[in-house]
């Protein structure tokens, strides 16, 4: 079963560039929501959508020697990155797998966490939901599922500058066209509850960008690897759109230019535990030595009562 939409901004070396860099200016958002679930040691973890980097060394640290990290990648080129990294750094429990979310070949209640950040927001609705209720899928009962996804409603820049407004609205029209959805962070909660996760907490999370910051220049990386189908779709041409990027680069060069990132919404829940609870028509006098032996069994394996429901 694979994904039927392609991801929004390619797998060009602009895009890995762009990833690597965004990893990094979110390893702190990331460390927070990790430690507030928080992750055990011996846990298997999963990291769906993980690009070049994801959040694979936090959990690798967290889950332990006798834990387990997957990473989940379908673009073969982030694919190689992610590999020659956890190379580098000799995380022995990290393993990367090629292949999108519905394409492997994982087991149904095989994960005590499944991760995603930033994947979301490239798809629509209904690929949305049905990425969410596959990853909760494979979590075991009391599992914890967490999403990592923007809403770009506090992104601003101020003073205001013509340049800034012309090629975010190109930017988010060329987004909106590709299947993207600049406003997946506010869903998020609904989105876990809806595919049955329990427990549901959010975080939201946005900050001022001083120059020097790799997330002050992260509009224009984002530009940068949208810049043709930005220009395919006719709303700039080629020299207005060099001329604004040019204005855009100066003005957040300027340290009296405030920039607001966008929102970053994390929201977290559990898989339900459901109990064993076995039906019995109490009509029918059935004593309890003749109740299915299978269920008895199970019931007292998992130290949990036999419940019996009169019906009226």
């Amino acid at each position: 079963m694979n994904c039927s939409v392609d991801y929004v901004f390619g797998g060009d070396g602009a895009e890995l560039r762009r990833l690597v860099a965004q990893a990094a200016g979110l390893e702190t958002e990331a460390a927070s929501m990790l430690d507030a679930i928080p992750i055990n040691p011996g846990w298997r973890v999963v990291d769906i959508g993980c690009g070049p980097v994801g959040i694979l060394a936090m959990l690798s640290q967290r889950v332990g020697p006798s834990g387990a990290v997957v990473g989940v990648e379908r673009e073969r080129r982030f694919v190689d990155v992610a590999t020659d990294d956890i190379e580098r750094r000799r995380l022995s429990n990290v393993e990367i797998v090629c292949g999108d979310a519905f394409s492997t070949d994982f087991e149904e209640a095989s994960f005590d966490f499944a991760h995603e950040r930033l994947v979301l927001m490239n798809l629509p609705q209904p690929e949305q939901q049905r990425l969410v209720s596959h990853m909760l899928a494979l979590l075991k009962p009391g599992g914890t599922i967490a999403l990592q996804d923007y809403d770009r409603v506090s992104c601003l820049c101020y003073p205001e500058h013509p340049s800034w407004t012309i090629l975010l609205d190109a930017y988010s029209t060329a987004f909106r066209a590709s299947g993207g959805n600049s406003s997946t962070g506010r869903a998020l909660p609904w989105l876990l509850r809806s595919a049955g996760a329990r427990n549901v907490q959010t975080k939201v999370q946005a900050r001022f960008l001083d120059v020097g910051d790799s997330r002050r220049a992260h509009h224009l990386g984002l530009l940068d690897v949208m810049r043709a189908k930005i220009l395919a779709m006719g709303q700039l041409s080629k020299s207005e759109f060099t001329g604004h990027e040019r204005a855009l680069r100066q003005h957040i060069a300027d340290p009296d230019t405030l920039v607001m990132d966008h929102l970053l919404v994390q929201a977290w829940g559990s898989k339900p535990i459901w109990r064993l609870s076995v039906l019995v028509d109490l009509r029918r006098s059935i004593p309890r030595q003749l109740y299915p032996p299978k269920a008895v069994a199970i019931a007292a394996t998992a130290k949990m009562p036999v419940v019996c429901h009169q019906q009226t």
